[in-house]
């Protein structure tokens, strides 16, 4: 009986995985072949082509950490505590 729970999911598994790759393989001809109509497209003259200006890649940006400083040699002060109410004399 163990063994054969053990056939049935190494046979569901490989069915599952083919199947994935299959359907990849599928997915990636189409975008190839719309990709091959766009270019053929651009070289008979029927879309206007961007200027290699306007696609290049911008610049990343900077990532800056702040820190804190300490000015004339003193810890930077901390704010107060915020009470939620002000306390009540009886």
């Amino acid at each position: 009986m163990l063994s054969f729970a053990i056939t049935v999911l190494f046979t569901l598994t490989g069915t599952i995985a083919a199947a994935t790759v299959v359907h990849c393989l599928v997915g990636a001809r189409a975008a190839y072949r719309q990709l091959m109509r766009e270019g053929e497209v651009l070289r008979a003259g029927l879309a206007l082509q961007a200027a290699a200006v306007d696609m290049r890649l911008r610049p990343a940006p900077r990532r800056v950490i702040a820190t804190r400083r300490v000015i004339g040699g003193q810890p930077p002060r901390l704010p107060r505590p915020v009470c939620p109410r002000p306390a009540c004399a009886v």
